[in-house]
């Protein structure tokens, strides 16, 4: 019988949020930690999926985000700051990764989001692709019904 108590490998879900040093693409050497949103864990695999988290509110990096605003919703989900989750800045990780940062009794989760981030959570996990903008030409060809000039006057002569 094996008596271990289970670590933080072995509970972490989606919705925790986690302390983990997020790659910058600009600048490796400028990688901070900061609080991350376990978007999706495969068991099997030994992975999960983290997405960003910042307390900058800027135009930057929009899309597919998670909002923790509000007094009550910040300390239920243990932030020290209205954050938002990036879902379009994502990596998959295996659970062994280098990046988590053990913080608080050796666990990286620092807290859970509440269940009204679960609609938020869910669009996140599974992002619907953007939809196609039909790209038109300057200049189509003509056709024997249809001619470029819609004004009697420009019709060339």
């Amino acid at each position: 019988m094996n008596n271990t108590l289970p670590t933080w490998r072995d509970t972490i879900a989606a919705g925790d949020i986690i302390a983990f040093k997020f790659p910058c693409p600009d600048d490796p050497a400028a990688e901070k930690t900061r609080p991350c949103l376990v978007v999706a864990v495969d068991r099997c695999a030994g992975e999960a999926v983290i997405v960003y988290g910042t307390s900058r509110w800027t135009g930057a990096n929009r899309g597919q985000e998670l909002h923790v605003t509000g007094h009550a919703a910040c300390t239920e989900a243990s932030l020290d700051k209205p954050t938002r989750f990036i879902g379009r800045r994502r990596v998959r990780v295996t659970l062994t990764c280098a990046r988590f940062v053990e913080c608080r009794a050796g666990t990286v989760v620092l807290g859970r989001l509440g269940d009204r981030h679960r609609a938020q959570l869910d669009r996140i996990r599974n992002p619907q692709p953007r939809p196609s903008r039909r790209c038109r030409g300057y200049l189509r060809c003509p056709t024997e019904n249809r001619a470029f000039f819609s004004h009697p006057d420009r019709r060339p002569q």
